[in-house]
């Protein structure tokens, strides 16, 4: 049976603790991610309980991300197959995520079984890193700033470019099921990659120098 954990008191001591190591006063996280300052004291307190939607946005705006959160008390899975009973699974009343791949330095992608509920009106959201979906169950309305809503069936896939506001939902008053797939922005390899310098082309090098490449005449092997 994979282990299941649910948004309790536990969730705003460890948002605190987070909170505290980013050196975020509550004013700031609540301004980063469009909270109120009301509702993220109450949540550290442990006095109501977030949507996994809005935990998402608190979270990013600290410079996490959902699995790495829920996961930092499970053993680690280790190799490169993953099996079912392994996997951990969060849910509220809008939705339930099951987290596919573990949160290893090693993995930058975070991929989910989502499961949204009829009913749950979710806010637009934005990722600092690309989002992908596949629909495998009932109908999916994408809506996409500044765009036309989009039904998407079983089968229908959908891509969301880095920072694109967006939002999902069950689009016929039935429960959706897809898998997505996003890009972790803050994942240390992906901001080693970001921020490593432009190479340019190489200069020429003088002759005699020791480092330019010894030319080969076509068709000639060296030993």
């Amino acid at each position: 049976m994979k282990p299941t954990r649910s948004i309790d008191a536990e969730t705003g001591r460890k948002l605190r603790a987070l909170r505290l190591r980013a050196h975020f006063s509550m004013r700031e996280l609540a301004r980063r991610a469009g909270v109120a300052v009301s509702y993220v004291s109450n949540l550290e307190a442990g006095r109501l309980s977030a949507t996994l939607a809005t935990l998402r946005k608190l979270l990013v705006a600290l410079g996490s991300e959902i699995g790495p959160f829920f996961a930092a008390e499970q053993p680690v899975a280790e190799g490169w197959v993953f099996r079912r009973p392994q996997m951990q699974t969060t849910s509220d009343v809008g939705r339930s995520y099951t987290f596919l791949l573990p949160a290893r330095a090693d993995i930058q992608f975070n991929m989910l079984d989502e499961e949204l509920f009829a009913g749950e009106q979710p806010e637009f959201e934005s990722l600092e890193g690309d989002l992908a979906g596949y629909v495998l169950a009932g109908e999916l309305r994408l809506e996409l700033a500044g765009e036309p809503p989009q039904i998407l069936h079983p089968g229908d896939a959908f891509y969301v470019p880095a920072g694109r506001p967006a939002r999902g939902r069950c689009g016929a008053g039935k429960s959706v099921r897809l898998v997505s797939v996003f890009l972790q922005a803050r994942h240390p390899r992906w901001r080693r990659e970001i921020e490593r310098p432009h190479a340019g082309p190489p200069e020429p090098h003088e002759p005699g120098s020791g480092t330019e490449k010894t030319k080969r005449k076509p068709g000639v092997l060296k030993p």
